[in-house]
């Protein structure tokens, strides 16, 4: 046999078999690179997805959150109307009678009443004042409780 031929037989499978390789090394490389690219979109769209359903759901629970927030605020100004036309009807009331006595119980001596229509005018717009600031107290925490039990309903 001619060496040469034999040379040139090698280099041609060799060159061949590189050749093949490298057609077949680039398909694969592109095959698996549009395998992931379709991997992703699916990714992608799946989280698009779910972010559009948090934020429908977020904009629910918010819709939910500022009804309450609302409602407290209208029981609140309730109150304060309340307070305020309770606070005007007792400024006919007379002031508390000075004592001489400074002591508890001097002062305890000439208290004859005990129901409210007794109070003195201070007396009686500090109760008035008071239990309005725990309405509006129980109203802001009643809103606060009905909002986590929506929440926690979720």
């Amino acid at each position: 046999m001619n060496p040469y031929f034999i040379a040139g037989t090698v280099l041609a499978v060799v060159f061949a078999f590189g050749a093949g390789h490298w057609q077949g090394d680039t398909a694969g490389q592109a095959k698996v690179q549009a395998q992931w690219d379709k991997e992703k979109a699916k990714q992608m769209a799946e989280y698009a997805e779910n972010m559009r359903i948090a934020r429908e759901k977020e904009q629910a629970l918010q819709v939910g959150a500022n009804n309450l927030r609302e409602e407290k605020d209208r029981e609140i100004r309730n109150i304060t109307a309340r307070s305020t036309a309770l606070a005007n009807s007792l400024r006919d009331r007379p002031d508390r009678p000075t004592t001489e006595s400074s002591t508890v119980s001097g002062a305890a001596a000439t208290c004859s009443g005990a129901t409210g229509a007794q109070l003195a005018r201070g007396d009686a717009i500090f109760l008035a004042g008071y239990s309005a600031d725990a309405a509006a107290l129980k109203a802001a925490l009643d809103q606060c409780v009905k909002q986590y039990q929506s929440l926690s309903r979720q």
